[in-house]
């Protein structure tokens, strides 16, 4: 069964707090040998992850791709976006983040989903939505606050 972990961003605000929060949770994870798909909410969100992963430092630098980019063997971190042809890749069912702000369908082929949470009224309502969602169909969840 899919764990479910909220990460939810309480001290600060603004799409650089978010992004370095989205980009924590990418290095850890890729530190602990885990393959990661990124669910952005759009193309424009996509982009923004991407260039923000290729900015950091050569020692925090994760290898990555958008999703249909890149070369034949992915990388283990791989970011798509909400469209109706875009579906995760089949062979990476280890990490979901999702940023969507909506319960994915695909979420339980994988064995952990973030859902990473801004500081921000609206999508922190949506978030609370989604945790009922995921407690209600039994999902062990967690949750931290930054």
């Amino acid at each position: 069964m899919t764990q479910v972990g909220f990460h939810l961003l309480e001290s600060q605000s603004g799409v650089e707090a978010y992004l370095r929060l989205i980009g924590k949770c990418v290095q850890s994870l890729y530190k602990q040998g885990r393959k990661v798909y990124i669910h952005a909410k759009d193309e424009e969100q996509a982009h923004a992850v991407d260039e923000w992963l290729w900015t950091q430092e050569l020692n925090e630098f994760v290898p990555h791709n958008i999703v249909g980019e890149g070369p034949n063997k992915p990388p283990p971190v791989q970011i798509g976006f909400a469209t109706s042809e875009q579906k995760p890749p089949e062979n990476q069912h280890d990490c979901l983040i999702n940023l969507s702000g909506e319960v994915q369908p695909f979420f339980s082929y994988f064995l952990k989903c973030f859902e990473i949470v801004p500081n921000e009224e609206a999508e922190k309502e949506s978030a609370r939505e989604r945790y009922k969602f995921y407690r209600g169909r039994g999902y062990p969840l967690d949750h931290k606050k930054y």
